[in-house]
């Protein structure tokens, strides 16, 4: 068993003990607690209504309290280790390679895109899914963001693996800060929602006003108590109706603060134990120490809390009967827009911050367990200066190790185009995905499947299923050639951009299609390209005659032996010599 298989185990164990200890404690108070509210009517039943006995009851009313609170807290409890079973249990399965239980960004598709379509980074068996642990919308939208838009700045890139490496080693936090997310499952709306308070200004008429009326309202109202105990009501029923009746020219205003503020004190508990989380964990790496001091000072958990308390105060209102007493005597709703107003005109500008370091945290740890789940995987070397991709043994990391076939890989200097030949099922448009996969794990800071690489950042554009648009009217060949047009004019404006072409203009003829695809080479060789390109067309290859120090060919090989296939899905050097096509239709009956 495996050094991760064996803390899972663990983790499981302990997890499911501890849940079911604190199951069978739950179900001993729910007895408690009957027991303990029933008995708060025994003392007068049996002593009559003495003054001891209200002393009495008092004190059972308080046990009672004291046991609610502690069945919520053990509730709690057992909410987190329910999660944190399930965590584990996930990763278990991960280990083994199944991860399609897992969010596959499939939201965030998008067959336009220069290289993620044809990559598998989003969808079902996606890369995304392969990575993501994110417990919030905004780390989920970040992630994606990553992948869409890697990073191409090499001290980022160098950055982001330190912080990485840091947190792969760090499972028992990974799982307390996963866990605290998943404890609330926020959605789009909210998170939207959230979002934007940071952005807005909240107005309140004479807010100084305002503050005085919350502090003497309640007070003379509580003073009207000590007459009506003596009889006199009057004094309390003025002060009352007093505060019913501002109550009534601030409605709207109210209304507006719930609509903006309020049932949203669930997510906002969320948000401040992740900060708190990150607050309170003491990081080496350069790049998380940066993250966390954007929330430190001033402490960015405690601000949350003070909010989700206000908000939670703000939602007893649902209660008309507690709503109409707080109301009566505190000037509850008015305190709480006012309290609210406040909190919001002195931290929203720094609310999109801590959103983002929670969003960019959720992203580092997805990454970071990708890592510890696989130590295998390197850390690819970060160049500077002339183009350079190298790789050893480099797999694509979606494909289980037992089935999946590594290839040493190097391509070096722009200008330089390496043409992929081979049969059918050889291997050719898996070895282009590695390629282009491994890159993109590389630009955004992770592990990639190899024993060794090393690379210089720059932009991917792929061309590997073009798709077809009826509703534009857009033929197969013509949205191809919008495509390739794209990334001839980033070429043109100097840009640098490694780009993956499988079969190129496979919507025209024959002859059509070789003349249009040498002249794409020339101007890929022309516009300083660096260019990896997989074909059928054997004739294609011929260009590395017509540009030795340019052009090369790779190719993928079959055997046909005892009238099989033999496929080793190994890349040699030159041109394939073997196709299958006609083979394996006669195979099948076709012909």
């Amino acid at each position: 068993m495996s050094r991760n298989a064996r803390y899972y185990s663990e983790k499981f164990e302990k997890y499911s003990i501890e849940l079911q200890n604190v199951s069978s404690k739950l179900k001993r108070f729910t007895w408690y607690r009957l027991l303990s509210f029933l008995s708060i009517i025994v003392p007068p039943v049996v002593f009559g209504w003495h003054w001891f006995v209200w002393l009495m009851m008092v004190a059972l009313v308080g046990l009672f309290f004291l046991l609610v609170k502690i069945n919520l807290r053990m509730e709690r409890q057992k909410q987190k280790l329910e999660v944190l079973k399930k965590l584990v249990e996930n990763e278990q399965k991960a280990l083994k390679h199944s991860f399609l239980h897992f969010k596959d960004g499939e939201e965030f598709l998008n067959t336009q895109h220069f290289f993620s379509y044809d990559l598998d980074l989003f969808g079902r068996g996606s890369l995304f899914q392969f990575l993501n642990r994110t417990t919030t919308v905004g780390g989920t939208q970040k992630l994606a963001s990553w992948l869409i838009s890697p990073s191409k700045v090499r001290e980022e890139i160098i950055q982001r693996q330190e912080a990485v490496k840091e947190l792969s080693a760090m499972p028992d936090w990974r799982l307390e800060f996963r866990a605290a997310g998943n404890l609330f499952d926020e959605t789009e709306a909210l998170s939207r929602e959230i979002k934007s308070w940071s952005g807005m200004e909240l107005a309140l008429n004479h807010p100084a006003r305002v503050k005085w009326l919350i502090r003497i309202l309640p007070v003379l109202t509580v003073v009207s108590v000590v007459p009506a105990v003596m009889g006199n009501y009057l004094f309390l029923i003025v002060m009352a109706s007093l505060q019913f009746v501002l109550m009534y020219f601030f409605w709207k205003r109210i209304n507006q603060y719930f609509l903006f503020f309020g049932r949203k004190s669930e997510l906002l508990s969320k948000y401040m134990q992740l900060l708190h989380i990150i607050e309170n964990k003491e990081f080496k790496s350069e790049y998380l120490q940066g993250l966390q001091n954007k929330v430190r000072h001033p402490s960015a958990g405690n601000l949350f809390k003070q909010l989700k308390s206000l908000v939670k105060e703000f939602e007893y209102r649902q209660n008309i009967l507690v709503g109409l007493v707080l109301n009566g005597i505190f000037l509850w709703d008015i305190r709480c827009v006012y309290k609210l107003w406040e909190w919001h005109r002195n931290n929203h500008t720094k609310l999109s911050v801590w959103l983002d370091v929670i969003a960019e945290t959720d992203v580092l740890i997805s990454l970071g367990n990708y890592a510890g789940n696989l130590p295998e995987f390197v850390y690819p070397e970060i160049k500077e200066g002339d183009f350079i991709y190298k790789a050893e043994n480099l797999g694509h990391p979606l494909l289980k190790p037992d089935k999946r076939i590594c290839n040493d890989f190097e391509i070096a200097g722009l200008s330089q185009v390496m043409i992929v030949t081979g049969a059918n099922m050889a291997g050719k448009s898996t070895f282009l995905r590695t390629v282009g996969v491994n890159l993109v794990l590389a630009l955004i800071g992770a592990p990639v499947c190899a024993e060794k690489m090393k690379i210089l950042p720059i932009d991917i554009y792929t061309n590997m299923r073009t798709t077809d648009s009826l509703l534009d009217d857009e033929s197969y060949f013509f949205a191809e050639l919008k495509r390739i047009k794209g990334v001839l004019d980033r070429l043109k404006n100097g840009e640098r951009i490694f780009v993956i072409l499988d079969e190129m203009l496979k919507g025209t003829n024959s002859i059509d299609k070789l003349n249009g695809s040498q002249e794409l080479i020339r101007k890929l060789v022309e516009q300083k390209a660096v260019s990896l390109i997989a074909t059928h067309d054997l004739k294609l290859s011929e260009m590395e005659r017509e540009f030795p120090d340019h052009v090369s060919n790779r190719c993928f090989e079959i055997r046909i032996e005892n009238d099989d296939l033999i496929f080793d899905y190994k890349l040699s050097q030159g041109v394939t010599k073997t196709m299958n096509a006609t083979f394996l239709m006669r195979k099948m009956g076709i012909i």
